[in-house]
């Protein structure tokens, strides 16, 4: 066994091939083992949705059991791609493990705890699908660092690191230590749009290539148009790296969503590189 853990979510659909190689090839990185996990709502709480009546608590019970159905089937091909992805590697093998979880998401999020790093579909990531839910309250509420593999290598050889002197910011590069290595390209993406005037020391982008240079790297530095909107502005600048590193987050939930946020821009992309994001 290793001494960390990488989670990786799972629907039983398409999407989790991509999702599990890239823990995967993630893991040996991070010296950690995988943990799968395939989360559904609990089918018992459309109940409440019925209104009195003998008619309409059938027509539910039905549905449950429906819905049972469709999950048990989703849960066994969760389940044996996952056992056919980390056969092929005994070191992953061994320490490997799978869960089914029925649960709310906040509460199916607790499996984020003690982990290293949660790998999860770029749709999930994006707020569509079953594990939207569930993914949003590993970052936020379980402050679980999230990958989202959309394109580019593992292990990356370009890395984009956006980067405003936040502790969101300093998060997401921490998560990412082993992905730096010699040889590794490394930019740092700054702009001085959005911070308060207390920030704008920590947010120089001397800091973070200071951290970076005992790792044997020499970080260059672009600063990001200011023109339009800076999640827009960091994609265009990332276009081509393999991995773009991210605070997630640095206001409120509720304002990102109001103000469009440079968070959700970064993690409803369709394409570009792959995601790194803490919170």
């Amino acid at each position: 066994m290793q001494p960390e853990r990488i989670l990786v979510a799972l629907e039983g659909g398409g999407s989790d091939e991509a999702t599990l190689a890239a823990a995967v090839r993630l893991a040996p990185l991070y010296d950690a083992d995988v943990r799968g996990v395939f989360v559904e709502p609990d089918p018992a709480s459309y109940m409440m949705w019925t209104g009195p009546g003998a008619a309409g608590a059938s027509v539910v019970s039905t549905a449950v059991d429906a819905m049972r159905e469709e999950a048990d089937k989703a849960h066994r091909a969760a389940q044996d791609r996952f056992n056919a992805a980390v056969s092929g590697d005994p070191a992953l093998g061994e320490g490997a493990s799978f869960r089914r979880i029925t649960d709310s998401p906040s509460e199916s999020a607790q499996q984020a705890r003690l982990v290293r790093l949660m790998v999860a579909c770029p749709d999930a990531a994006a707020g569509k699908g079953q594990l939207a839910g569930f993914t949003a309250a590993c970052l936020v509420d379980e402050a679980c660092p999230v990958f989202v593999p959309r394109g580019g290598a593992i292990p990356p050889r370009t890395i984009c690191v956006a980067w405003d002197g936040s502790k969101e910011a300093a998060k997401a590069a921490f998560a990412a230590t082993p992905l730096f290595t010699r040889g590794v390209d490394v930019t740092i993406l700054h702009s001085p749009r959005n911070l308060d005037y207390s920030d704008r020391a920590a947010s120089a982008p001397n800091r973070l290539a200071n951290w970076l240079r005992p790792r044997g790297i020499e970080a260059k530095s672009v600063e990001v148009s200011s023109k339009g909107h800076l999640g827009d502005a960091l994609l265009e600048a990332a276009s081509g790296c393999d991995l773009l590193v991210s605070g997630a987050y640095g206001h409120s939930r509720i304002a990102q969503f109001i103000f469009g946020g440079t968070t959700r821009k970064l993690l409803a992309a369709t394409d570009g590189p792959s995601l790194l994001v803490a919170h």
